[in-house]
């Protein structure tokens, strides 16, 4: 994170200097959190409790942004936690062209010292007044296309807490998903249905979908996630009124009624007139999992 320059200026820029240094942890295997805690953090409470590493990550990316602040070019600095234990420092360089935040310069670090140990964690520091402060939108972005399971520490209403960049950047966009089969969603009470050919088709608002492979996913009430392998073999535009009896029964229901009843409830306020997608598939692996 590099935050603006101080009002009057900088120092020029002939005085800026790359300041960063590799810390070796204590232990060389990384401290886990407790299952109370870990029990405690699921259920939204004790979101302030950090386990020993993050304390001491924090604590390192303190005395180093206490130790190369000079109130201009160097005002944060940043640590990362490796998967062995180890920490590796790093401090921002302020530059109006744009200059790297401390996390990408402890990034940087990290590569050259140790390039195959993963990232755990991150917290970056503001020197001038010692706080924690978050990754900016950039630093997530780059922290995520890393590893989405990268934790940063962050101030929250109940104190410091270690999240993951998937909560620090939701709906982000990840490479790793470039060119993967398309997720369709359904309600778990469609399975068996699905299953069995009776439902080959869904109707979809506002959810665009293209023909090629996909995978269907219920995510059950139970915490189970099932998958079936699929392929979208058309879609195609219509509004709701032009749906038809046929519809309704390669949608698994009964009649135009019953579909009308389910749209009702998936898609309050639909109307008559609203543009709506059938999709139409066929399974790959019909049989249960």
């Amino acid at each position: 994170m590099s935050p603006a320059p101080r009002a009057g200026g900088i120092t020029a820029a002939g005085r800026v200097r790359q300041t960063s240094e590799v810390v070796e942890g204590q232990r060389q295997h990384r401290v886990r959190v407790g299952k109370g805690n870990e029990r405690r953090e699921a259920a939204g409470y004790g979101a302030s409790v950090l386990s020993p590493d993050d304390r001491e990550l924090v604590a390192a990316a303190s005395r180093h942004a206490t130790t190369v602040n000079d109130g201009g070019d160097h005002t944060v600095a940043a640590a990362l936690r490796l998967d062995t234990g180890v920490i590796v420092l790093g401090v921002n360089t302020y530059h109006f062209l744009g200059g790297p935040c401390a996390e990408v310069s402890a990034l940087s670090n990290r590569a050259a010292s140790h390039p195959g140990d993963p990232i755990r964690s991150v917290v970056a520091v503001y020197g001038p007044t010692g706080e924690v402060i978050a990754p900016c939108g950039k630093c997530r972005q780059v922290l995520f296309d890393l590893d989405p399971n990268i934790r940063a520490v962050v101030r929250g209403s109940n104190g410091l807490a270690a999240r993951p960049m998937t909560e620090l950047l939701p709906h982000a966009f990840d490479w790793r998903a470039a060119g993967a089969p398309q997720r369709l969603y359904m309600w778990e009470g469609y399975e068996q249905l699905i299953r069995s050919g009776a439902k080959r088709q869904t109707i979809r608002v506002d959810d665009p979908f293209r023909p090629g492979a996909a995978s269907i996913v219920f995510e059950k009430g139970s915490g189970e996630v099932v998958t079936l392998t699929a392929v979208i073999e058309s879609v195609e535009t219509t509004t709701r009124a032009a749906l038809s009896d046929e519809d309704a029964r390669r949608d698994g229901f009964t009649d135009l009624d019953q579909l009308d009843a389910a749209l009702e409830q998936h898609y309050p306020g639909l109307e008559a007139g609203d543009p709506v997608d059938i999709v139409s598939f066929t399974l790959s692996n019909p049989a249960p999992n």
